[in-house]
Parts: structure tokens; C-alpha cells; sequence
């Protein structure tokens, strides 16, 4: 049988030929390292289903014990995310992501959306006679953090129709992709491996899918939420209608607008067509780690038509690149941060008082009930936690149950 990953060292470009444009660089290796790698991006969905079928009582923490899990680089790393460990941790005990705040908008003000909903400004309603779009996840990572790229693809990853998980190995069952790209594998280097990542997607899987969104393994995306958000646009009338849409958590910068990478940002596939066509001319010879601003600087020389994911009712940020207890009380942000972000999208106009500024969010109203992304979910037991609380599976006789039924929620144990 072949072997479930490769080595890294596959990431060096010397003596390396392409039958691509060398400034379109990129390939994908299977799981015997030869070139010319097209990954499914369904499998992964399909297969933890299949599991699910049989494993019919299987809830969330039964997935995350024994979904493939002796893929893990840390064979024991799933003992210390159990129900009973993950909820049981309180800010009072450990957990620095744990304050009250964060907890309670993550339980209490997020709202899981169990079936689509279009929203247009204040007013929701169910999808009528409305194709569902495809959604493609994918996340950028590298082989050091598989674990932690198991625990998002078993979270929100499967739930997305396709889902992959752009890396320096190939493993076909838990969705990632043993990425080549110019240049080294590091942090320093994200803008050549994301040009890389959206130029595979757009060449192997453009008309499978609707929408492309991708984001950091840090991540956490509410694809419930997600689903609906697709739908208020597709419902949008676009001025560009036919030019290609991007959107995300938008800041206003210098002579261009860009969105920020870590929580992700979302290409229609008109969009991302002709994003890839430009790739020639995109940050051919550009190495940092700005891939956030590199790429919506193309978009935006493409004209893109580019929307942020605020709540059409509130004008509140749907997509973060905090985490809830961060959002909550601004905790680990400094002034500048706070003067050069939340001041920045205070001072948008009103999605439906238009001579009304937003104004300055925070506490619960640093986030919608309608949020779809989350970001800097630092590290596994944080990412586990944090689904587990939106999908109230800790039961009511665990401290984070017992807190949500303090405010009057009901939690049940279950999947998620």
C-alpha cells in the first residue's frame, strides 16, 4: 500500500520543470510524491458520512476519538480532547480563550442557522425556489500542525461540499494536499503559496463548484451561516453582475480595499476564473507573508466587485479575525489595532440608515448573530472548544454546560 504521507522535502524549486508558466507555479504530489496530483475534493465529506452510517449513534467526540485517528502525529493527542477534558476547563480553572464574554457569545448571541435563510437588510427569509450553491473550503497548512488541521476538517471541514486542506504531505482521507509552490515552505512565503493554492483550485475544480472560500487552519468556519450568507448574494443584484464577486472581512487601506486572510474571504467562480487567468501579471516575484493584501490587490486591479460580510440588518462583522474573547473585550489588541480596525468599520455607513454611521461595536455587538468565520483558534483543545460551544455538545452536568444553562440555554451531548 502505498504510504499516508510524504516527506517535506519536496519543497525545493532547484532543478524543478513545469509545463506551467514558471509565474503560475504550482503542482500538487500524491502519496508516492509524483507530480501531477488531482486531488477529490469530495472525498473527505463523503467518506466521514460514510462513517457516520456506520456509526449511526457516533456523536462529535466519537468522530474526533476515532476518525482516522491513527493518522495523527501525536498518537495521544486526542486524550486531552475528550467531552469530559473539554468541558470541564473553565476561564476559573485554565483555558485563556475561556472568559465570560467570549463564552457567552459564542453560546448565547451566535446563532447556528439550521436551515438557509436570505437575509436582505432586516428581513429573513427560507430560500424559495433557489438552487443551493456549492461551497469549496479550503485551509492553508503544513504538515507540523496535521493534527490541528484534522480537528477543523472534522469540525466544519466535512460539512462544506468540497473541502481540502492545501499542505506539505498528501493524505486523501483527511483532505490535504502536498502543495508545490515557488519558493520555501514558510510563513514568509504565504503570497506565492496562496497564488498557488487559488491557481490549482481554479484549474482542477472551478465547475464543481459555486463558491471558493479559503482561510487560515486556524479557522473555524460555521458552514450553516456560511450557506446563508451565499445566498443573500446570490439574491444581490450586482451592479458588475458578470465581472466576478469577492468578499470577506473588508478593510479600507490606502489606494485599495483588501481583505483579511485569516479568517478567510470567499471567490465566486466567475471571480476566480478571472483571477487565475491574471495570475501572470499577480505578484509574480512578491515573497512575504501579506497573501491577504497581495490577493485582493489583484482583485481589485480586475475589478472585482468587492462586498464585506457585514450584517445587512446591524452593519456588525460577520467574519473576524479574532477570536470571541479577543472581540469581546478587545483583550491582546493594542490602541493602534483598535484605532486603525474597529474605528475604521465604525465609521461605515449604516446598512439601512445610510446618513448613520455603524458605530463602535463591542462587547456582544463586536459580532453578529449571523457570523460565519472565526480566526486565531490557536490551538487544538481552543478549536474543539469553540465548535463544541456553538453546537452546545457539552451536556448540561459539565461546568461549560452547567454555565449555559446558568443564562437559561439548554445543551445536549451530541454531533455536531
Amino acid at each position: 500500500d502505498p504510504p499516508d504521507s510524504i516527506l517535506s522535502a519536496y519543497y525545493t524549486e532547484s532543478n524543478v520543470t513545469n509545463s506551467t508558466p514558471s509565474s503560475v507555479w504550482f503542482d500538487a504530489v500524491d502519496t508516492n510524491g509524483n507530480r501531477g496530483y488531482v486531488a477529490d475534493p469530495t472525498l473527505f465529506r463523503r467518506s466521514v458520512l460514510q462513517w457516520h452510517s456506520q456509526h449511526t449513534n457516533a456523536t462529535y467526540w466519537d468522530r474526533l476519538q476515532r476518525y482516522q485517528s491513527h493518522l495523527q502525529l501525536d498518537i495521544n493527542s486526542s486524550d486531552s480532547l475528550t467531552m469530559d477534558e473539554i468541558c470541564s476547563l473553565t476561564e476559573r480553572k485554565g483555558g485563556r480563550e475561556l472568559n465570560d464574554g467570549g463564552m457567552k457569545m459564542v453560546m448565547e448571541f451566535v446563532k447556528v442557522d439550521t436551515t438557509p435563510i436570505v437575509r436582505k437588510g432586516c428581513t429573513e427569509n427560507p430560500p424559495l425556489q433557489h438552487d443551493r450553491p456549492k461551497l469549496f473550503c479550503g485551509i492553508y497548512t503544513h504538515n507540523p500542525a496535521r493534527d490541528f488541521t484534522r480537528l477543523a476538517a472534522l469540525s466544519y471541514g466535512w460539512k462544506c461540499d468540497g473541502f481540502l486542506a492545501f499542505s506539505t504531505v498528501t493524505i486523501p482521507s483527511l483532505g490535504m494536499v502536498g502543495l508545490l509552490h515557488r519558493g520555501e515552505e514558510a510563513y514568509g512565503n504565504m503570497v506565492q503559496k496562496t497564488r498557488s493554492i487559488w491557481s490549482y483550485i481554479a484549474t482542477h475544480y472551478l465547475d464543481q463548484f459555486d463558491y471558493f472560500h479559503i482561510g487560515g487552519d486556524d479557522m473555524h468556519v460555521i458552514v450553516e451561516n456560511m450557506r446563508s450568507l451565499l445566498l443573500e448574494h446570490e439574491t444581490k443584484i450586482y451592479d458588475a453582475g458578470k465581472q466576478g464577486r469577492i468578499f470577506g472581512q473588508l478593510t479600507p487601506t490606502g489606494n485599495h480595499h483588501f481583505f483579511r486572510g485569516g479568517a478567510g474571504y470567499t471567490i465566486d467562480r466567475v471571480g476566480l476564473k478571472r483571477l487565475h487567468d491574471y495570475m501572470p501579471k499577480c505578484a509574480t516575484k512578491t515573497y512575504g507573508p501579506w497573501e491577504d493584501n497581495i490577493i485582493s490587490k489583484c482583485a481589485w486591479d480586475l475589478r472585482l466587485t468587492f462586498s464585506d460580510n457585514r450584517d445587512s440588518c446591524s452593519g456588525q462583522q460577520r467574519s473576524h479575525t479574532e477570536n470571541p474573547g479577543v472581540l469581546f473585550n478587545a483583550q491582546g489588541l493594542s490602541q493602534s489595532e483598535i484605532d486603525k480596525r474597529l474605528r475604521i468599520w465604525a465609521s461605515l455607513p449604516h446598512p439601512i440608515i445610510p446618513t448613520r454611521e455603524v458605530g463602535l461595536k463591542v462587547g456582544l455587538d463586536a459580532a453578529s448573530n449571523h457570523s460565519v468565520t472565526f480566526h486565531r483558534l490557536h490551538y487544538p483543545p481552543w478549536m474543539v472548544r469553540h465548535h463544541a460551544l456553538l453546537y452546545h455538545a457539552c451536556p448540561s452536568n459539565t461546568p461549560l454546560g452547567n454555565f449555559a444553562n446558568e443564562k437559561g440555554d439548554s445543551i445536549t451531548a451530541g454531533g455536531a
